[in-house]
């Protein structure tokens, strides 16, 4: 991961009720893989008590901030789209209901405000040798999937299995056609058997199947273990939470990244 760079804002607009799309260009985007679309990057945001935003550097794969008081605050997202040609990168943020730095800025954003950079992660969606692919995750978990499907070749089938809030509808914009199956539940944030009893109707050979996870932490970590109580194979198994119901980014920081170390 590189040291962090500074992006202006292209433009943002609304893409439906639950997503705010907003594309940035700037100086460094051209050392992006052509193939990063889905990875996990950091946003930094600068503090609304503060007159300046000093940028941290990446030192032996190390967050380092160089002025303490001035630390931005640091939001993970994924790349929907990088369009080298145009040097123009494109993240798609998900709009709470309750305030958030993230989805404040996005949605108030506007052309020529800048934003701090970091990325992207070197860390595997998917195998790109399986046959079969499922994606399970929740609306936080779309802009990441659908940058992933439209990578994933033609013929091999895909289920993606999503939770989206009450009320809400869902919203699906990918250049692959065929050989995909949506399964779409509203979500609810208590422990409920409703994704794994569909799952279990999907027939999934374990043996030739990538298998993504990603969204609330609960939800995660018991479809991790059940997947691995099925023998799944450690690199067609990718999964990481986004985030835990009632918890900040703050407090959830540490526990995450503790989860995906096991």
């Amino acid at each position: 991961m590189q040291s962090a760079l500074t992006l202006e804002v292209v433009k943002s607009y609304p893409l439906n009720s639950l997503f705010q799309r907003v594309i940035m260009t700037g100086a460094g985007l051209d050392n992006l893989s052509d193939h990063c679309q889905g990875l996990h990057i950091k946003l930094f945001f600068k503090q609304d008590d503060k007159t300046q935003q000093v940028l941290p550097r990446y030192i032996n794969g190390q967050i380092v901030n160089p002025h303490a008081d001035l630390n931005p605050i640091a939001r993970t997202y994924s790349i929907r789209d990088f369009k080298r040609d145009q040097q123009q990168l494109t993240v798609d943020f998900l709009l709470h209901t309750k305030p958030g730095v993230a989805c404040d800025w996005a949605k108030k954003a506007k052309a020529g405000d800048s934003i701090g950079f970091a990325g992207p992660g070197p860390m595997p969606l998917f195998s790109k040798i399986a046959k079969r692919y499922l994606l399970i995750g929740d609306a936080s978990s779309m802009p990441a999937y659908m940058a992933i499907i439209d990578q994933i070749d033609k013929e091999a089938l895909i289920d993606v299995v999503i939770e989206i809030p009450k009320n809400h509808s869902p919203f699906v914009e990918i250049q692959r056609e065929g050989n995909i199956k949506w399964h779409w539940l509203t979500q609810k944030l208590t422990s409920d058997n409703r994704v794994l009893s569909l799952i279990r109707t999907l027939d999934i050979d374990v043996a030739d199947t990538s298998v993504t996870l990603s969204g609330e932490h609960q939800r995660v970590v018991d479809l991790r273990q059940y997947f691995r109580s099925m023998g799944i194979n450690n690199n067609f198994l990718y999964a990481v939470p986004y985030w835990r119901h009632e918890q900040s980014e703050e407090h959830y920081h540490a526990l995450r990244h503790k989860v995906m170390r096991q």
